[in-house]
């Protein structure tokens, strides 16, 4: 395994569980953090954590569905540290609802978060890598993509189109020495779920999610994983 001191990674979604997690595991490593949410205050609050414990971290909040917002977010990582070395695109949206009863609004929202928030996020990390470094993308699906799942047709279509649009940008990126990977965790027992009744107990941890993460981005970039689904023991 590599080390990933000083490198620059780039977290979307970082106020949530899975993103809190990572953040504090990439700081364990001395890793460069760009952290980005919408919710301010709660990034506010985890940059001042994360600089108590000697992390270097910039905090910018950004909406990843307007690409004026993305490309001001990779703006200031290029300001900041002149390149970036990982994105990891943990934001993520569910609506669960029966297809009759689903406004378009709310069709477009999940979409609009999930796909194009990804694509946009990529979009503009690509611009700010250093090739003779090489780079990592990892796309957060779930295991929704692959097992259809009757309370969230909607959500398993967007992950779907995740783990495709992955797929075609490795090959798109590969002689830019970028790696791209697709993860596609199992239920994990996160603020995702909101007050709906879900088994948690059959549920990964938040820190599974990001020990899976690190083990991508600390392995040797002459390896390529394509994409990874996993989900807890429990739920087997």
């Amino acid at each position: 395994m590599k080390s990933l001191r000083n490198k620059v990674a780039v977290i979307t979604g970082a106020t949530g569980g899975m993103g809190r997690a990572l953040a504090e595991s990439l700081a364990n490593q001395g890793v460069k953090l760009v952290l980005t949410s919408t919710n301010e205050e709660k990034l506010a609050e985890l940059r001042m954590q994360l600089e108590g414990k000697g992390a270097s971290v910039i905090a910018v909040r950004a909406d990843v569905t307007k690409e004026e917002q993305v490309r001001s977010l990779f703006e200031q990582v290029a300001q900041a540290y002149g390149h970036a070395d990982m994105l990891v695109n943990l934001v993520g949206l569910s609506i669960p609802d029966k297809i009759e009863a689903m406004e378009e609004e709310r069709y477009d929202l999940t979409m609009d978060v999930n796909v194009k928030g990804t694509f946009l996020c990529c979009k503009h990390f690509i611009p700010v890598v250093s090739p003779e470094s090489g780079a990592s993308i990892i796309n957060i699906g779930s295991m929704a993509a692959k097992r259809a799942n009757p309370n969230a047709p909607l959500y398993c279509t967007a992950k779907a189109a995740v783990n495709m649009f992955s797929q075609g940008l490795a090959m798109q990126v590969k002689e830019q020495n970028i790696r791209v990977t697709t993860l596609n965790p199992g239920g994990a027992d996160t603020g995702f779920w909101g007050n709906r009744q879900v088994p948690r107990e059959k549920f990964l941890l938040a820190s599974d999610v990001a020990d899976v993460i690190l083990f991508v981005l600390a392995s040797d970039t002459r390896i390529a994983f394509h994409e990874i689904s996993f989900e807890s023991f429990n739920a087997l």
